[in-house]
């Protein structure tokens, strides 16, 4: 029985002058996972690697540490005809090495279109959860309780506040550390802090992808959950991003938040496509 070959990749740095590479291959390719986050911030550290095959990019793997000690991939991308597991293979050991500088243990990734899972399971990934896509193309929106909240638009200053709210509405690794939440605040194009007199009790955040839009986050303290909070958080982050022209909404929740799913059913979002997969591997 003859064996398949198998291509030796010249590995490297992701470099910021690759950028435009990248972005050919990230269109060229079905196989592939990029957040909408500015992921060619990234470019030029140890952990954002491209694959090179005679001179032509092939494949490349993104990975950012934002709260330690998990990393997130944030770009992946496999040129056709090419082995998912020969590339894993080649790329993930200097990966690992740069995550492991960077003071990472555990390396996440969020399979978006079942890809990769095949093998990342065999590359030592397990799965650690399923997330659900929901979409809302209408405008409706449902009657909401009173309420003494203040919603206003998040200051930079209290991004210490949100930080402790985020690490009491979530569990690792879903944290969001300052410097990001600082950005989400510069850039995105909703930032919306629920106030309950001198306390900072929830927020959301929506940032337009053309002419859709994506709420990347909503989160409420405890302490403060079931009193409707959520429901006026996300009606003004709606409100906000339909006055700038956005015609559909999307979300994702981990499959598990039942609650989160029958706030966002009430709201007229409804499930798209099957689950994504989430993997994660210990390093």
């Amino acid at each position: 029985m003859l064996q398949r070959s198998r291509p030796r990749l010249e590995i490297r740095v992701a470099r910021p002058e690759d950028a435009a590479e990248i972005r050919r291959l990230l269109t060229a390719t079905s196989r592939r996972l990029a957040y909408s986050e500015p992921w060619e911030a990234y470019l030029g550290r140890e952990t954002a690697l491209t694959a090179w095959l005679q001179g032509r990019l092939v494949g490349v793997l993104v990975a950012h540490v934002d709260v330690r000690p998990v990393a997130w991939v944030r770009v992946a991308a496999l040129a056709g005809g090419f082995w998912i597991g020969d590339w894993l293979d080649q790329i993930l050991p200097p990966l690992a090495f740069g995550l492991w500088r960077a003071r990472a243990r555990v390396l996440a990734w969020a399979d978006l279109g079942g890809w990769a899972g095949g093998a990342l399971q065999r590359h030592g990934f397990r799965r650690s959860g399923r997330l659900i896509t929901f979409v809302k193309e209408d405008r409706r929106l449902p009657v909401l309780p009173s309420t003494p909240l203040l919603l206003r638009p998040a200051r930079e200053e209290e991004v210490d506040a949100l930080v402790r709210l985020d690490r009491a509405a979530f569990t690792p690794p879903w944290w969001l550390s300052g410097r990001t939440l600082r950005r989400m605040i510069r850039r995105s194009d909703c930032f919306i802090v629920a106030g309950w007199g001198e306390r900072c009790v929830g927020y959301v955040e929506g940032h337009r992808i053309r002419q859709n839009a994506h709420i990347g986050r909503l989160a409420v303290a405890p302490a403060f959950q079931g009193q409707g909070i959520g429901r006026h958080l996300l009606a003004e982050a709606l409100r906000r991003l339909w006055q700038r022209g956005v015609r559909r909404v999307s979300l994702n929740t981990q499959e598990s938040n039942r609650h989160s799913q029958r706030l966002y059913l009430r709201f007229g979002f409804r499930p798209l496509g099957p689950p994504i997969h989430v993997w994660e591997r210990l390093l």
